[in-house]
């Protein structure tokens, strides 16, 4: 719970970043697909990425101690240029690895509770997974714009959660209650960004 904690610091102490890019994800994502794609990098920056890089490497806590929050933006900025230029790709990628994650799991699961004679069951399930995700990722590839949506949706939804709770908590996420809240908050955010962005126009 201690590492949720040091990652959730920079989005607790540079809640405003979060806040708008939340928003934005909740709310527009889905008819700016590329500006949504640029600002999820932006997050996964600031709140994944420059953490990780910090606690791997110690010493830049005393080079950037004046410096601690333009470095954070500039590795946001840099993340969410790298994304914007591979949007395609990215979501090709999490089709792939999702679907084949799935599919490998799902075929390693029927062939034990079928409990069929097989040879090497682990290379067939993979080979599964591989097939599945290359199948998942052309899909999401495909369908690209939705897949864009609701991964903001989602990832919208989850930030402006942790946003809220820390003026509710704290930031304090470990007690039931607290962790409670959260999830309700989540869900009914999740729920308001998925009537906004797919709702179906009236003719």
């Amino acid at each position: 719970m201690e590492n949720l904690q040091f990652y959730l610091k920079p989005l607790f102490e540079y809640w405003y970043y979060s806040l708008i890019s939340g928003v934005f994800l909740l709310f527009a994502a889905k008819f700016v697909e590329k500006i949504a794609i640029a600002v999820l990098g932006f997050l996964l920056g600031i709140n994944m990425i420059f953490p990780v890089v910090v606690e791997k490497v110690p010493q830049l806590n005393e080079v950037l101690s004046n410096y601690y929050q333009i470095a954070m933006i500039v590795v946001g900025i840099i993340t969410a240029a790298i994304l914007y230029a591979l949007y395609k790709s990215i979501t090709f990628i999490f089709g792939f690895g999702i679907v084949g994650i799935l599919g490998y799991y799902l075929t390693d699961i029927v062939l034990k509770y079928l409990n069929l004679n097989v040879n090497n069951p682990t290379y067939i399930a993979i080979g599964t997974g591989l097939v599945f995700g290359i199948l998942g990722g052309i899909v999401t590839y495909k369908k690209s714009s939705e897949v864009i949506g609701i991964l903001s949706v989602l990832i919208g939804a989850g930030t402006l959660a942790v946003v809220a709770m820390k003026f509710i908590s704290h930031g304090d996420l470990t007690t039931p209650l607290y962790s409670s809240v959260f999830l309700v908050i989540f869900l009914l955010l999740v729920v308001i960004g998925f009537v906004v962005n797919f709702r179906k126009k009236k003719e």
